[in-house]
């Protein structure tokens, strides 16, 4: 409808512009944020907020007062326990005894380097020859170092024809002490092949 002014001018009515919004196809506004979502959510209803529990410190230990006496005690049990400790592994440890030296065995290819010779008891009326050989093979013997108990054996590897037949029947006669040592067979040997030993001595 025109109105007309007081002074016969024509004044148009104003447009009428509506303050809602029309959604149409083309709109796409979005309000800012988080996409719509929102950032603070309450808590589902019936369940009380979630809260951290307190943080409780250590319990703080009184400084552990020992007196000087005990305290000497304790140390003197405990090195007492330790030496006792020790002393159980210390056959463990101990080092193996040396080895024991072999017996050096003596053959005959030895005596007969070493100077001995060999006896065959043919010479009964020289006597001075049975106890030159005497003498020869307690040296021999005695440079290397044969024992006592193995003298009269290896000089009885010496014997040759009668001397070995001597030697065979009285080592094996039940009646001749044994065992063999070099004194016994010294008298034995003089009995037999030098008899009269005093009178050449």
């Amino acid at each position: 409808m025109n109105q007309e002014s007081t002074h016969g001018q024509y004044v148009p009515e104003p447009e009428h512009v509506s303050v809602h919004t029309v959604n149409t196809e083309g709109s796409s506004f979005t309000p800012p944020g988080d996409g719509g979502q929102q950032q603070n959510q309450p808590a589902p209803a019936g369940q009380p907020p979630s809260v951290p529990p307190p943080v409780v410190p250590p319990p703080v230990m009184p400084p552990l007062v020992m007196p000087q006496v005990a305290y000497e005690q304790m140390f003197l049990a405990m090195m007492a326990h330790y030496m006792q400790h020790m002393a159980q592994f210390m056959p463990m440890f101990q080092p193996p005894p040396p080895p024991q030296p072999q017996p050096r065995i003596v053959t005959f290819k030895m005596l007969k380097d070493n100077g001995a010779e060999e006896f065959r008891g043919d010479n009964m009326g020289e006597p001075q020859i049975a106890l030159d050989w005497l003498e020869q093979m307690d040296r021999v013997l005695k440079n290397l170092r044969v024992p006592d108990a193995d003298r009269s054996e290896l000089a009885s590897q010496m014997f040759r024809k009668g001397a070995y037949d001597w030697w065979k029947r009285i080592d094996q006669d039940p009646h001749t002490p044994k065992p063999w040592t070099w004194d016994r067979f010294d008298r034995a040997f003089t009995k037999e092949y030098v008899p009269t030993r005093k009178k050449i001595s």
